[in-house]
């Protein structure tokens, strides 16, 4: 088989898996906000689908803790700005983000500074550390949050994949692994 064949068909697989994975991603994230909003206009009447008594989940009490606007908690910008988004805003953005570069073509990507691999990476890395830092709140304050786990092993099986593409060489600068 042909090398550069089998890279190309390394670096499909890869992509293709990060549209499905984006588009099941965007669909938590989108149900996350839904929840916020509930919750905001009903209050304590709503129930979520994600809040399952029996294995002791609730994603709504996770939602409404100040971590759950980052941009704010993080201070990079004021309480009640129109950037002070919901992290679920976020996550629609990178995983419609993703999905977009999915169906670029490898050139658009390459002459793209938005969509090249070392853009992709910084991108990828940002998501990763949020749900890094969000999963260890999680693990301190002992909630489980079944979106919010969902979320983050999308987010980490994003970020490899984007380090896989990277390194293969599909970005505009590739990363040689030894």
């Amino acid at each position: 088989p042909n090398l550069h064949t089998l890279s190309q068909y390394k670096v499909w697989k890869i992509m293709a898996n990060n549209a499905l994975l984006s588009s099941i991603g965007f669909t938590l994230a989108a149900y996350s906000i839904y929840v916020e909003h509930k919750i905001e206009d009903d209050g304590e009447d709503f129930d979520a689908l994600c809040d399952i008594e029996a294995i002791n989940a609730s994603c709504s009490a996770v939602f409404s803790l100040p971590e759950g606007k980052m941009m704010s908690f993080f201070g990079l910008v004021p309480e009640g700005h129109p950037l002070d988004v919901p992290n679920g805003v976020l996550g629609v953005i990178f995983y419609v983000y993703t999905f977009i570069r999915h169906f670029l073509g490898t050139k658009t990507r390459r002459t793209t500074v938005l969509f090249d691999g070392v853009a992709n990476m910084i991108i990828a890395s940002l998501a990763m550390g949020s749900s890094l830092f969000l999963g260890r709140k999680l693990w301190v304050i002992k909630e489980l949050c079944v979106v919010c786990l969902s979320t983050h092993v999308i987010n980490s099986t994003i970020w490899i994949r984007s380090f896989m593409e990277t390194a293969a060489g599909n970005g505009k600068k590739s990363v040689k692994i030894q």
